[in-house]
């Protein structure tokens, strides 16, 4: 019960916007992040607003290639779905954000969404009910041809992860490897992003896939944050439990052999009473004839 609680109050989306600006590091100058961005005064809002100020910049990343001036981004957590429902209120969120912002024009907008798996029923609402064109340009991010404004949904289960390291990593089940990566990246961009919520949401996600080799790339804010979730003693209280564990089964090996080696013996002195030489005793039992005659000569 408790592992499911916690895995309700892991946050997302903030972890969610600092994999965005890590990846598009690169364009920290030109690129602007607007949170929960308010169109009106009710609680009605944009989930991540990402304003280019220099329209001349190209953003060279496979997500980013359709971002004009102003791009509207909803990103769904691994638990979420993107519903058709959500898909339209989503897309009336841009028209009012156009109808209620000064100086901006449609040909300035676009949209993606970003999500952990692929929606299929809303492609198919897509393509047979609203007739637009569908087409994967790069691994996992599928662009949308026809609207009014360019639409993207990014599938981040499927991004490749040379250049979307940060995004690919924000779900349940990473590789050892892929962990690891992304704690090596955390020791080069440390100093350059505020890594804080990221981390505690990847290493929450994944606390069960977590290996002793993964402590060695342990940065001392990788480790603050483990000594925060409570996870340095109990990796200390299961270290100590496989010890003891590898203690027993290295006594009991012990044992065993010790118990054969006094087998043998016993055999050696059975054969020197009877008259058998310390050759044929060596040949007979494998022990050697330097330690038979240690074991059988008279004390």
């Amino acid at each position: 019960m408790e592992a499911n609680k916690n895995k309700k109050e892991i946050q997302w989306h903030p972890a969610f916007v600092v994999a965005l600006q890590a990846l598009l590091i690169d364009y920290k100058d030109v690129l602007e992040y607007r949170l929960e961005h308010p169109l009106t005064t009710g609680p009605l809002r944009i989930d991540i607003l990402v304003v280019k100020k220099r329209p001349d910049v190209v953003v060279k990343r496979q997500i980013a290639e359709i971002f004009r001036q102003d791009n509207i981004i909803e990103y769904k957590s691994p638990t979420d779905f993107l519903s058709v429902n959500e898909f339209h209120k989503a897309l009336a969120r841009v028209h009012l954000y156009k109808a209620l912002t000064d100086g901006v024009d449609v040909d300035d907008l676009t949209l993606s969404f970003i999500v952990s798996g692929r929606p299929r029923e809303l492609f198919r609402h897509i393509r047979e009910t609203l007739g637009y064109a569908v087409d994967e340009r790069h691994p996992g991010v599928f662009v949308a041809s026809g609207a009014m404004i360019p639409i993207q949904v990014i599938n981040i289960r499927k991004l490749s992860e040379e250049e979307n390291i940060w995004l690919q990593s924000l779900n349940r089940n990473l590789s050892g490897k892929s962990l690891r990566r992304v704690l090596q990246l955390e020791q080069k961009y440390g100093n350059r992003l505020n890594l804080d919520a990221y981390l505690h949401v990847v290493l929450a996600a994944n606390q069960e896939n977590l290996g002793k080799e993964d402590f060695i790339v342990l940065t001392a804010r990788t480790k603050k944050i483990f000594e925060e979730l409570g996870w340095m003693e109990q990796w200390r209280q299961k270290a100590r439990q496989e010890g003891r564990q590898e203690g027993k089964l290295e006594g009991r090996q012990e044992g065993k052999l010790e118990g054969r080696q006094e087998g043998k013996l016993e055999d050696a002195r059975a054969m020197f009473a009877e008259g058998d030489s310390i050759d044929k005793i060596a040949r007979v039992t494998g022990i050697s004839k330097k330690t038979l005659k240690i074991k059988l000569s008279p004390k």
